[in-house]
């Protein structure tokens, strides 16, 4: 790995370290005769799906929520809701890129939107979580990305220097948020673009 790397990466966890798929979601889990654009967004694209995020409303009371708005069987929907974590499944392109900055000596951290249920079904199956310095999810702190407290939050809580930071998230949203607070935020798509961007030295903003 080239010399010129920044201090800190951080990283978001769906579809960057873990895959995340709602659409496959909603396809599997279709009520007979449903819409399926409707159905995502009476769920995935909900404020109450952020809400999760946030830790501002529980798994209980979203499943009913999501019944009252879609008119689906509650069964089906805690079957859904389970089926969201369990497709998080790790993406080997992006453990390696993760390794190999953990050899190199970068600091690493997670900042992800994610609810408490998914953390705490996430957090005890998979090791690499030992490689990060520190982890910021949402719904442990109320904070959700892009809002601009939550990435102070993350530069305070660790004293990282924002200009010595990359932070890579699949939203664009989430990115110009960070680039809002000064950190060198990049999009990401594939772990090979991101790996060229630090390696080459073209992390800064």
């Amino acid at each position: 790995m080239a010399a010129k790397l920044p201090r800190n990466v951080v990283f978001d966890v769906g579809n960057v370290l873990l895959s995340w798929n709602p659409p496959a979601l909603v396809r599997d889990h279709l009520p007979a005769g449903g819409d399926a654009e409707q159905f995502r967004r009476a769920i995935f694209d909900h404020s109450d799906w952020v809400d999760l995020d946030r830790g501002t409303l529980d798994e209980a009371d979203a499943l009913l929520r999501f019944r009252e708005r879609t008119g689906a069987p509650l069964e089906l929907l805690r079957r859904l809701v389970h089926a969201a974590k369990t497709s998080l499944t790790p993406m080997p392109e992006s453990l390696a890129f993760l390794e190999e900055l953990h050899r190199a000596g970068v600091a690493l951290y997670v900042l992800s939107n994610m609810s408490h249920d998914t953390w705490d079904y996430l957090r005890p199956r998979h090791a690499f979580w030992g490689r990060f310095a520190g982890i910021v999810i949402s719904a442990q702190i109320r904070l959700v990305k892009p809002d601009a407290a939550i990435y102070r939050h993350l530069l305070t809580q660790f004293a990282l220097d924002p200009k010595q930071t990359v932070f890579f998230d699949d939203r664009p949203e989430n990115v110009a948020g960070a680039r809002a607070e000064g950190i060198q935020a990049h999009l990401f798509e594939r772990a090979a673009p991101a790996r060229a961007l630090v390696v080459e030295g073209r992390w800064k903003v």
